[in-house]
């Protein structure tokens, strides 16, 4: 027996990523006046509407809320995902080779580092001492590569040429594997072995810093010149100065005004005809149909998914 079943399909909330060319969401900022940290603008802005402030795009700038008073802005760069451990979020460590960040949480590295000195340091290398340090990714250091044997063993090789933590990525990609990735202690001591112990050398281990308070990562990009600094290595926090209307970084326990974001959300309604001998009556076969639709959106960019079956009568045209 076959079934002709017409059912609309119901999306709400749903927006794109970041990633994404075509927003399907759009945000509504809000200007507090109430003067308190970052966390304590956080705190209030998710009490009271959805977060801190997001801002993908200069369009997102030129709007007039920003241009008050200094403000806190949804950016940080927390240091609980990348200096006081090997962390899982969107500005933690991890590695060129697989683009993941650490699967054991090993770490080796030297007193006081990781620091982001200067606020640009998102590269790291080995130092003589067999320890792991982090410094500004367009330094020139030697490096070591590996390389997988057919029995699934790995090769380190040293190369003697003074190239940027990139440069060197890409020497390794095209020779070899990839720069090394570090798991465990025995990783360690066979790439300290496979250079010449008073040479500092580039590993496989970088960040992308800055996110937003959502967890979504920073893409557009709006600092003052040289900044950020990480002046006193203590400033893990962004705001929008009222001079000149670019990011600044700045101790997160400061205080400052700040800007809340409501996100709006949307209700789309999709009609789909079915032709199929299952009995669409039974939920079953409906709760399979949502997950595979959300399956295909997913994976085109939406987020927030919510989706409903609004089934139609039999016999409807």
């Amino acid at each position: 027996m076959e079934f002709y079943v017409i059912m609309s399909l119901l999306i709400f909330g749903c927006s794109l990523s970041s990633y994404s060319q075509v927003l399907l969401h759009t945000y509504m900022y809000s200007y507090v006046k109430i003067k308190t940290t970052w966390a304590g603008a956080q705190q209030y802005c998710r009490d009271n509407y959805d977060d801190l402030a997001t801002i993908t795009n200069s369009k997102d700038m030129s709007n007039s809320v920003f241009t008050n008073s200094p403000v806190w802005i949804g950016l940080h760069d927390d240091p609980n995902a990348w200096k006081y451990n090997m962390g899982n979020e969107s500005n933690s460590w991890r590695w060129s080779a697989t683009g993941e960040t650490s699967p054991t949480g090993y770490k080796n590295w030297s007193a006081g580092e990781p620091d982001n000195g200067g606020g640009h340091e998102f590269c790291v290398v080995m130092d003589p001492n067999g320890q792991w340090s982090d410094v500004i990714c367009d330094q020139l250091n030697f490096f070591v590569c590996y390389n997988m044997t057919n029995q699934n063993q790995t090769i380190y090789v040293f190369v003697a040429n003074n190239f940027t933590w990139n440069s060197a990525q890409a020497y390794c990609r095209q020779y070899y594997t990839d720069l090394t990735t570090i798991d465990y202690s025995d990783d360690n001591a066979a790439v300290y072995s496979a250079k010449p112990q008073t040479q500092p050398v580039w590993i496989g281990l970088y960040r992308v810093p800055w996110t937003w308070s959502n967890n979504s990562p920073s893409l557009y990009r709006n600092w003052f010149y040289l900044k950020p600094d990480n002046y006193y290595h203590a400033e893990f926090c962004g705001y929008i100065s009222s001079s000149n209307h670019q990011w600044d970084d700045i101790s997160c326990d400061s205080v400052m005004s700040f800007i809340c974001q409501q996100v709006s959300k949307q209700k789309t309604i999709m009609r789909i005809k079915i032709k199929t001998d299952a009995d669409m009556t039974k939920s079953v076969f409906n709760t399979q149909i949502l997950q595979q639709i959300g399956v295909k959106l997913s994976i085109q960019g939406w987020t927030g998914l919510y989706l409903q079956w609004n089934t139609e009568p039999q016999g409807r045209n």
